[in-house]
């Protein structure tokens, strides 16, 4: 049985010892190629636990910009990883002089095949420092308008209002027109247009207007809403509301909005107040009188 356990351990150290690979005249093992593996797997681990920790007691406590905070994570988490893997090669034996050799094919392999991720990769750093989109803005690209729910190295991701998410990649950003609309502010202007019929009280229409924005939730009161009088249309007298909502204080626009119409039909009826469809005069102009025969 010793004997047996002697050849098995013997095997065992040969095959740990057994040489895989020769990068620049240095020799990798079996065994250093499992230990870097292992450490590896645990440096990834590691340096989300880490990231965790960082954030808990750095980032949340003196950055309060939300998508500040997102950008000192992932830069947190990757310089955490480069230190780990660091260590995990140092452990295990191989020496860092090997990405000399690694680095200078992995650019020959970025050359041939893989410019899109290192665009992205490139993208994304310069959209985390840069910060043209930050995470919960809304944003609008490529006929798509949604919140943005989270940053990567590859790409973002975009929630609609519907809830479905799109992946864009992070070089769409830099590549092609995108619209931030609160970039700057998160006070964000928009209108409802609808029109009157011919004889209908003008100023009235402009006084139920003002105060039924005045008096809706989610319409800032400052700037103050307008109610403008816009147009003589071919069956109306047409009028744009004009307002401001704070877009992380409401579910969307579209809510304010419907919000503001469902009050405008009610007081309009209330008050008389009608809304036109279109109409036409067609005036018939013949020679000789018509012959109307009537059908019993």
């Amino acid at each position: 049985m010793d004997n047996g356990l002697n050849e098995t351990l013997t095997a065992l150290g040969m095959l740990w010892k057994l040489k895989l690979i020769t990068i620049a005249g240095i020799k990798l093992s079996f065994g250093n190629v499992l230990v870097a593996t292992i450490l590896l797997l645990f440096a990834t681990r590691l340096s989300r636990l880490s990231v965790k920790i960082i954030n808990k007691k750095l980032i949340l406590r003196f950055v309060e910009d939300k998508a500040s905070q997102t950008t000192y994570q992932t830069f947190a988490f990757y310089g955490c990883l480069a230190l780990f893997v660091t260590l995990s090669l140092t452990i295990a034996g191989i020496p860092l002089t090997v990405f000399t050799v690694v680095g200078g094919a992995l650019a020959i392999g970025v050359g041939f095949g893989s410019q899109n991720i290192v665009n992205n990769f490139i993208s994304g750093v310069i959209l985390l420092v840069e910060q043209p989109i930050r995470v919960g803005d809304i944003v609008e690209i490529d006929g798509v308008t949604g919140k943005v729910i989270g940053i990567g190295t590859r790409s973002a991701r975009i929630q609609t209002g519907d809830n479905k998410i799109f992946i864009v990649p992070n070089s769409h950003f830099l590549e092609k027109g995108v619209t931030n609309w609160n970039l700057e502010t998160n006070i964000i202007r928009t209108t409802i247009e609808f029109g009157v019929t011919y004889g209908s009280d003008v100023r009235k229409v402009e006084h139920v207007c003002m105060d039924i924005m005045l008096n809706t939730d989610g319409i800032e009161q400052d700037p103050i809403p307008l109610v403008m009088f816009t147009n003589f249309a071919d069956s109306s007298l047409m009028f744009e509301l004009i307002f401001f909502c704070n877009i992380d204080k409401v579910a969307s626009l579209n809510h304010v909005r419907s919000d503001v119409r469902f009050k405008i039909d009610d007081k309009f009826r209330e008050l008389g107040i009608s809304m036109p469809f279109p109409q036409r005069d067609m005036n018939l102009r013949v020679d000789r009188p018509l012959s109307v025969k009537v059908l019993s």
